[in-house]
């Protein structure tokens, strides 16, 4: 018995990829608005990480589950690639951007995120974005 087709695996990481580098863009869109819409940049900026982490996956051959719990996902790629530790630990904190603004009434339990947190996390999820495709493509 073989394992999965090395092209099938690219092919899927690089729709991860394809993905997360819209919701980068469309992070940027919102941060770039007059003004900053900080909540949609942070909706954004964890649906990219999301899937750039559920890309690491794919490339391991790790099975998952529908989540969008980034510190779950940050755990579960650590165990394959340990050396992105200081790239996949912010990352568990973002977990609530993809709920925590998304709903009315709902009180800002979560503080939205500035503008210079937001930069931050789009240069850490192009790190991580780069890091996928230096050993997927």
């Amino acid at each position: 018995m073989s394992g999965p087709d090395p092209a099938d695996t690219r092919e899927e990481v690089v729709g991860w990829l394809r993905v997360a580098t819209a919701d980068r863009r469309v992070a940027r869109l919102c941060l770039d608005a007059d003004p900053p819409a900080r909540d949609g940049a942070a909706f954004h900026c964890q649906q990219a990480a999301e899937k750039v982490l559920k890309g690491f996956l794919v490339q391991a051959g790790i099975d998952f589950r529908k989540t969008h719990d980034l510190d779950l996902l940050g755990r579960t790629v650590l165990t394959r690639f340990p050396s992105l530790e200081p790239l996949v630990l912010p990352l568990r904190d973002w977990t609530n951007w993809g709920v925590a603004y998304r709903y009315p009434g709902e009180p800002d339990v979560v503080p939205q995120p500035s503008v210079m947190e937001l930069d931050r996390a789009l240069d850490l999820i192009a790190r991580l974005a780069s890091e996928l495709e230096a050993i997927a493509l």
